[in-house]
This record gives C-alpha cells, sequence and structure tokens, in this order.
C-alpha cells in the first residue's frame, strides 16, 4: 500500500493514467482513495487483485471505461480509452503473468489463461502492459534459452503486435540478489506503435519498489507520421532460404492461376508485392543493433556494467553522496576503458586492413550526424526556413519547365524501326546482375529477395514483365519514389539550390523493369544506324573514352600524312559548371563563331 501511494504521489500533475502490478488487495469493496486519481479494479471475489489503474479525474481529452466484457481476473483488466474528438478507441490490458489463487482451476500462468482467450479484430488498437516474468532474446540480448514466452509469443505475433520497450534497459533491480532484469514489458498493435512515443525509465523516481518507474506517451492529435528513413536493413545473413523457396513453391500453382484470372496490369503487379511481402515477413527479418553489433566489444565490459548497476542499487537505496560518488568515478572509469578498447581495435585493424575492406574502413570512420539542411533561396532571392518551403523551392529549381525535349517525329513514324520482344535470358539478366547493396526502399525488398525468389518462381516474373513492356504499361505503384537531398562539396554558398544534387531511390521490382528496357534500347539503338551517330561513345555497349581516344588518334595521323593542319577542341562542360542550360551553351558558341559541325 505504502509503495502504491508512492507511486500516486509521483505521478501527480505527470500523468494521466497509472498502471500498477504486483499488488495484494483482498476486499472487492476497498480500493486506494486519492484526491487527484479515480480507482479502476478488477470486479473478483475471494482473491486477491494483483493489478490496478488510476486516472486523473480533470482529463478531458478522454474517457476510460472498465471492460469486464472482455476480461474480469485478479491478475488481468482491460479499459477502453476513447477519444471523442478524433474518434480515437484504444484497448489497454493491464497484466500480472502468475499462477491462479484459486485452487480449483488449473495451475496455468495469466498469459496462457486469460490473455490467449482474448480474440481481437486487425484494426483495434491495443496497448498491453504486463509484469511477464518472461525471458526472451526480443527484449533482452543476454538471453540464450526463452522462458515462458511460447504463449506470450504465439499471441504478440497473432494479433501483429510490436515492442515498445527500448531493448535490453533492464526494468527490475533485485536489492537481495543484487541482480537485474526485464520483466516489464509493453506491446502495441501495429496501428498503435506511431501513437506512442518517449519511452523511457525515470531514473529520479523513489517509490521504494524493486520495479522502475516508466513512462510514455500516447499522442491523441492527428499527426501525420512518416517511417523512419534510418531503418536498419534486413539480416539476409540469418534468413533461412530453404524454407523461403518451400513455401514459394508451395504457393507456385496457386500463385499462377490468381494471376492469370486477373485482368489488370496493375492488379497483377500488386498482387506479386504482396505474396513475396508475405513470404519476406515469415522468414526474413530486420538487422537487431545489440551488444554484439560492436566489434570491439568484450567481457570486461560486461563485468563493468554489472559493477555500474551495482553501484546505481546502491545508490537508489541510500541516495546519499558517497554512493552518488562511487557511481560517477565508476562511470568515468568505464568510459575510459571504452576509448582505450576502441582506439586498440582500430589501430589493430588499420594494421592488418586488407584492400578489398576499404569500404568497411570507410564505415567505421563517417560521420553518424548530418546538418540540417540550409535555409534555401528561390528564384526571387528570397529565403526560404520552412521544411515544406524548401521543397518547393527545390522542385522549381531542378524541374524547371523552361526544358523542353525535342523529339523527331520523322523517327517515330518511321515503321521500319522494330521494338524487339522481351525474353527471359533479359529478365534472368536483370535481376540476377543487379547490386545486393541497394538502400531499402518503400516496397522493403531488396535484390537478393528478388533473386531468391526468382529461382523458384521464374515463370511468374517472366510472364509479369513480359505482359508489363509488350504493353507499354508502368505501373503506378513503382512510380512512387524517395528523392535524397546530398550537397555537392566544396561549395561557397550553400543557400543556392544548384550547390545540392538530387538522388531517386526506386523500389527493386521497378529497377528490374528499367534495366530491361535499356538492354531493349541499346539493341535496337546498335542495330538500327539512324537512332545514334555512329561516332558516339558515350552510353554505348563496349564502347568507353578508349574508343574515343584512337578515333582522334587515327583522325591526327591522317590530317599528318595530308600534311594539313587539325584544331581539337576538348570540353568538359559538366565538371566546370554546376547547372548548364543547352540553349545558352548553344547562343555562346555560335556567338564564338563556333564551327556548326563542332557545335552539332
Amino acid at each position: 500500500m505504502q509503495i502504491t501511494h508512492a507511486c500516486i504521489k509521483f505521478a501527480k500533475n505527470k500523468t494521466d493514467i497509472i498502471i500498477l502490478q504486483e499488488l495484494w488487495m483482498k476486499d472487492e469493496n476497498i480500493t486506494i482513495l486519492h484526491s487527484s486519481f479515480i480507482c479502476i479494479k478488477s470486479n473478483v471475489q475471494n482473491t486477491y487483485v494483483r493489478v490496478l489503474i488510476f486516472v486523473t479525474k480533470n482529463v478531458k481529452k478522454f474517457t476510460c471505461t472498465s471492460r469486464s466484457d472482455i476480461v474480469n481476473s485478479e491478475n488481468m483488466q482491460a479499459i477502453s480509452i476513447v477519444n471523442n474528438k478524433i474518434l480515437l478507441w484504444i484497448l489497454l490490458f493491464n497484466i500480472y503473468n502468475e499462477k491462479s489463487q484459486n485452487t480449483n482451476n488449473e495451475q496455468l500462468y495469466t498469459i496462457k489463461r486469460e490473455l490467449a482467450k482474448v480474440m481481437l479484430n486487425s484494426e483495434q488498437k491495443v496497448i498491453i502492459i504486463k509484469d511477464f516474468n518472461a525471458h526472451h532474446s526480443w527484449w533482452n540480448a543476454k538471453i540464450s534459452n526463452s522462458i515462458k514466452t511460447k504463449a506470450l509469443m504465439n499471441w504478440v505475433n497473432l494479433h501483429k503486435c510490436n515492442l515498445i520497450n527500448t531493448s535490453d534497459i533492464d526494468t527490475y533491480h533485485s536489492y537481495l540478489s543484487q541482480s537485474s532484469s526485464i520483466l516489464d514489458l509493453t506491446f502495441a498493435s501495429k496501428n498503435m506503435c506511431n501513437h506512442i512515443k518517449n519511452w523511457y525509465i525515470n531514473e529520479n523516481a523513489n517509490t521504494e519498489f524493486n520495479h522502475e518507474v516508466i513512462l510514455f506517451t500516447i499522442i491523441m492529435k492527428k499527426i501525420k507520421l512518416i517511417e523512419n528513413s534510418l531503418n536498419v536493413s534486413y539480416n539476409l545473413q540469418k534468413v533461412n532460404w530453404k524454407d523461403f523457396d518451400e513455401h514459394l513453391q508451395k504457393m507456385k500453382d496457386k500463385i499462377i492461376i490468381k494471376m492469370q484470372k486477373i485482368i489488370s496490369l496493375e492488379a497483377k503487379v500488386i498482387y506479386l508485392m504482396k505474396c513475396i511481402k508475405n513470404t519476406v515477413k515469415l522468414f526474413v527479418f530486420k538487422q537487431r543493433i545489440c551488444v554484439k553489433s560492436k566489434l570491439w566489444w568484450n567481457n570486461e565490459f560486461i563485468k563493468m556494467q554489472k559493477t555500474l548497476s551495482s553501484k546505481k542499487r546502491i545508490w537508489k537505496t541510500c541516495r546519499n553522496d558517497d554512493a552518488w560518488a562511487k557511481i560517477v568515478q565508476m562511470q568515468n572509469s568505464y568510459h575510459d576503458v571504452i576509448k582505450l578498447i576502441k582506439n586498440q581495435f582500430w589501430i589493430n585493424f588499420l594494421n592488418n586492413v586488407e584492400e578489398k575492406k576499404v569500404f568497411q574502413t570507410y564505415k567505421f570512420t563517417k560521420s553518424r550526424l548530418i546538418k540540417k539542411l540550409f535555409s534555401i533561396q528561390n528564384l526571387q532571392k528570397e529565403l526560404k526556413i520552412e521544411f515544406n518551403e524548401k521543397c518547393k523551392t527545390f522542385l522549381k529549381a531542378i524541374y524547371s519547365s523552361s526544358l523542353k525535349i525535342q523529339i523527331n517525329e520523322e523517327l517515330l513514324l518511321n515503321e521500319s524501326i522494330q521494338w524487339s520482344r522481351v525474353i527471359k535470358e533479359k529478365i534472368k539478366h536483370a535481376i540476377n546482375f543487379s547490386t545486393l547493396r541497394k538502400a531499402l526502399e518503400s516496397d522493403n525488398m531488396l535484390f537478393a529477395i528478388i533473386q531468391q525468389a526468382y529461382k523458384t518462381i521464374l515463370k511468374i516474373f517472366n510472364l509479369m514483365y513480359s505482359d508489363l513492356i509488350e504493353n507499354n504499361y508502368h505501373s503506378k505503384i513503382w512510380r512512387e519514389d524517395t528523392r535524397i537531398i546530398l550537397k555537392k562539396s566544396d561549395k561557397l554558398n550553400y543557400s543556392i539550390s544548384k550547390t545540392y544534387r538530387i538522388i531517386t531511390l526506386l523500389n527493386c521490382l521497378d529497377k528490374v523493369a528499367e534495366k530491361i528496357i535499356v538492354m531493349q534500347l541499346f539493341y535496337t539503338a546498335e542495330i538500327n544506324d539512324k537512332l545514334l551517330n555512329f561516332d558516339q561513345m558515350r552510353d554505348r555497349k563496349q564502347r568507353s573514352i578508349i574508343d574515343a581516344v584512337l578515333n582522334l588518334v587515327h583522325d591526327v595521323q591522317m590530317m599528318k600524312s595530308w600534311e594539313n593542319t587539325l584544331i581539337c577542341l576538348l570540353l568538359d562542360v559538366k565538371e566546370v559548371f554546376d547547372h548548364v542550360t543547352l540553349k545558352q551553351l548553344i547562343k555562346i558558341l555560335i556567338k564564338l563563331k563556333i564551327s556548326i559541325n563542332l557545335i552539332n
């Protein structure tokens, strides 16, 4: 009871909802009274209530209601949180994972006994807050063998819930056994994750309780959120490709029959992407940053971490200056050792590095932080500070309406130029010879995944790409891309839009289609003399600067043998100027009385 009052006292004027577990309240008619909070308790008899929820009395943003119709247990309760202004309806579960107090019941833990019975629809927004007494590597990287997690993981995976906790942060400290663990967990359904922010442990809260005080924010306003562009990529080294292939092989006939029935080309693309994405979710997982991700990590740090945690626990019990001074001293020693080990690792790496690891060296040295985008000048020389205004300025500067593409209509009407059919070899080449290190885009698929899928369902890929290219159709879902703004190096004034360049990230399936079309264009251009000038070297297969130099050497030797004078003008306009307008360049060349043949 004393700990409960300590928690309420700390939370007053700080939080709207308090969630407690591991209590002992016998009489169902007795509750904890407080001037600022209303107590919500399960309506059970002849048992000790182990879970409680307190809601602030002066809240106006939302209403909380007990949901005993969903669950009514001494170790588990449910409440609904409703915001009528934006029609947000959240179901919150408060769970203490313990055996039943009723000896007549089967002695199962709360998750198996109560939570497993709760079935929710996919649109329901859910938050689960629990004292689990369960251990899994998902939230604790030190755990190799899972304990009491089978029923929990089954329910979480079934309802597609995500972990809100920051991994590897202890939430429980036993002062008797001098040990720490992660017992208090928060899960949320996928459609609820973007509403939960700022999960953290308040180190200053002194509740005389072994469990830490955990706080997080539920955002009730309509805020447009986007996926973090710095999301880690897939961990391809740990994928079971055999199971991946077997799953696709089982679905192969079903996919073919379904795609043959679909008339719309757009629908075919969406269906195939959906099938591959579902397989990826089952067998391909994201990389997880943990202790083992640091190449310089060793057991000495683990020992020092335990010592530091022990000193912190001692300070939490006594809260005196001597205990705090020991913590500061230990922290300084800990960071000094990290600096020393890092330095030794870096020296050893550089001494033994091979040529192939030059990119790994760059990865170690590149900055983890990036500067914010500078204020940008528009065409009227006005500085734009807001992000939306900067985007509009970039779009107007880079995609100028004055640039017009001249089309040779006579060439288009020439029926002698034939577009070759898409053959299987070109599709295979476009997929298998694509780089594996492409950035993860909106389709959440890498070339490594597509290449593996192609081995199993190559017939489906061949049919789809043939239909799309031969019918001149570019899928709408592929037209979405991500634009990244990069600074050009060594520029004096970064407020000018021309000092930046934009790169475009396309999804992988679209890149494959693009490569197939490029191969088609190369082939068509090479077999038809009317499309490209004979002397053109750039962007042509098996032609390079060496061929251009050989051509020049040949012309010089010919002029020398004929005893004529040869003038050679070499221009590399792109490397000199940030931006070149073709029309303006031609005007300058004509004004300088340069030969029309040279200009052409």
